[in-house]
């Protein structure tokens, strides 16, 4: 059979595996991490033998020079990683405590609170006509139904001002929501597991 270096060679992942003594699996992860590249030819990868077995030893040469990580370097970075993994779950404790306290809020109980603040202001809104319409009705002069007309904007606006910040309305949202995901977490640990 002849081999021609210059033209395309395809070739599937198993093929590609067996002139790498590679498993599929190995041969699959380098095409996702980039360090191979194939094609799709009816629906299956294929992979040009030459560049790809070029690609290969160019991954491993570079696997080579970068030299392996001595028990040492990996020990640090374990107990590196072991205590980022502490620092994060305590910044995470620490956030819940303050949420609890009050002190922070969560975005989600934020946009709550402000939300069923504005719809209030809406329903008062739209229920001035029919509040004001026989008043404005009766009014002798248009100066008179404007008169009624800003006494009860103005009404509205001194209950928004009126309004104020209430630490334990928070305090209820966040015991909501956690009552609500111990519950989460009791029924998916009572739930069989398939």
């Amino acid at each position: 059979m002849a081999f021609d270096i210059k033209k395309e060679n395809w070739i599937s992942t198993r093929g590609l595996a067996a002139v790498l003594m590679l498993s599929l699996e190995r041969v699959r992860q380098l095409e996702e991490e980039g360090h191979l590249t194939c094609k799709m030819d009816k629906n299956r990868k294929q992979y040009d033998l030459v560049p790809s077995v070029q690609a290969y030893i160019e991954y491993l040469r570079q696997q080579k020079d970068n030299g392996p990580v001595s028990p040492a370097e990996d020990e640090a970075r374990r107990i590196k990683a072991d205590a980022d993994l502490k620092e994060a779950k305590a910044a995470i404790e620490n956030m819940k405590k303050e949420e609890f306290e009050a002190v922070m809020h969560r975005a989600e109980d934020v946009e709550k609170v402000v939300t069923d603040l504005a719809t209030a202001v809406k329903a008062e809104l739209l229920a001035l006509p029919g509040t004001l319409a026989i008043d404005v009705a009766h009014a002798d002069t248009p100066a008179e139904a404007a008169e009624f007309i800003k006494a009860a904007v103005n009404k509205i606006l001194n209950g928004l001002t009126e309004y104020s910040y209430n630490p334990e309305k928070f305090k209820k949202l966040v015991r909501e929501r956690e009552k609500w995901m111990n519950e989460t977490e009791d029924k998916e640990e009572t739930e069989p597991k398939n």
